[in-house]
């Protein structure tokens, strides 16, 4: 049994340094991610940071060009990555156990590659991961059922091996879609507008990725008959 991990508000506490300066510019142009429907809410939401700058600057931000937009938001997320953020409480020592159990662990974000190694290398678990799903490398995003069978090719193993930590509703159902089980984690106040939708959704929901009974990830039997 493999682990796929979302990395922004399930195992980083991050999620703040992409919305805040985004809602600054939603609201300056009059804009609420809020009343989008929730399919459309979680198809902004699987954006790549450089497709959400192409929406700002073509849709709301018309008086700034896509240049204007990556470096008004660029500034404050690429130095949060590499000097600030950190992980969850408890995230370090549930990774650990997971390496020392030989558990394979894969990443799945909709965040650029190159902040995630600022930011997992400065902590000192880039390495603990076997390879890096997002998209600026696959050229594919989390709501597209073909960047969750890239995950499956990469890690070699039936969809039903394999378990998602994730905090947003979208990433959930499409590798649902795929076949692979699921773990629905809270990042409150983030996501607590669809929290009750995750929980319909998913194999199972945790307060925290790390209260996750380790013994219970590795019996496939377990995970197969959706008994955790």
């Amino acid at each position: 049994m493999n682990i796929i991990f979302d990395v922004d508000g399930t195992l980083l506490d991050s999620m703040h340094v992409w919305l805040n300066p985004m809602e600054e510019l939603f609201e300056k142009y009059n804009f609420k991610l809020s009343d989008l429907p929730k399919e459309k809410k979680g198809e902004l939401e699987s954006y790549s940071f450089s497709d959400m700058c192409h929406f700002i600057a073509d849709n709301l931000a018309t008086d700034m060009s896509f240049d204007d937009v990556i470096d008004y938001l660029k500034s404050n997320i690429e130095d949060s990555y590499k000097n600030s953020l950190e992980l969850k409480p408890g995230i370090r020592e549930f990774l650990d156990k997971l390496k020392e159990e030989n558990i394979k662990m894969s990443v799945a974000s909709s965040t650029d590659f190159k902040f995630l190694e600022m930011a997992l290398k400065r902590l000192g678990i880039f390495d603990y991961f076997e390879f890096f799903a997002t998209p600026d490398l696959t050229n594919l995003t989390k709501a597209d059922k073909k960047y969750w069978e890239y995950s499956i090719s990469k890690h070699g193993l039936e969809p039903d091996q394999l378990v998602l930590f994730d905090d947003a509703l979208y990433a959930i159902k499409a590798a649902k879609s795929a076949g692979i089980k699921t773990i629905g984690v809270k990042d409150f106040p983030h996501n607590k507008g669809e929290w009750d939708d995750i929980v319909k959704e998913a194999d199972l929901t945790l307060d925290q990725a790390n209260l996750m009974n380790i013994e219970k990830i590795k019996d496939s039997k377990i995970l197969k008959n959706n008994i955790f």
